[in-house]
C-alpha cells in the first residue's frame, strides 16, 4: 500500500525487451497526495513528483514503493527457478 509521504520508483511496462514490469531506479519520486476512490472498483491514484519535474497523477500499478526490494527480487527469482 502506497501512502502520501512515501518514496516510489516508476515502473516501465511492455516493449520488446521486458515481458513484465521493470522498476526504473533512475528517478525517485515523492508521493504528495492520494486521490480518494469514489467507487470500490477504481484503481488508486497518487500525485507524485519525480526529481524536480512538475508533479503528475499516476496509477498505483505504475509505481513501486521503495523498501523491501531485496525480498521481492529473491521471491521472484525463487519462483522462476522452480518453474
Amino acid at each position: 500500500m502506497i501512502n502520501p509521504g512515501d518514496i516510489v520508483y516508476r515502473l516501465r511496462k511492455g516493449g520488446f525487451i521486458h515481458d513484465r514490469p521493470v522498476v526504473v531506479k533512475d528517478n525517485v519520486g515523492l508521493v504528495i497526495k492520494e486521490r480518494r476512490k469514489i467507487k470500490p472498483t477504481e484503481v488508486p491514484q497518487y500525485y507524485v513528483q519525480f526529481n524536480k519535474e512538475t508533479p503528475k497523477w499516476y496509477y498505483q500499478h505504475d509505481l513501486h514503493k521503495i523498501g523491501g526490494e531485496r525480498n521481492e527480487d529473491a521471491i521472484l527469482h525463487n519462483q522462476h527457478s522452480r518453474a
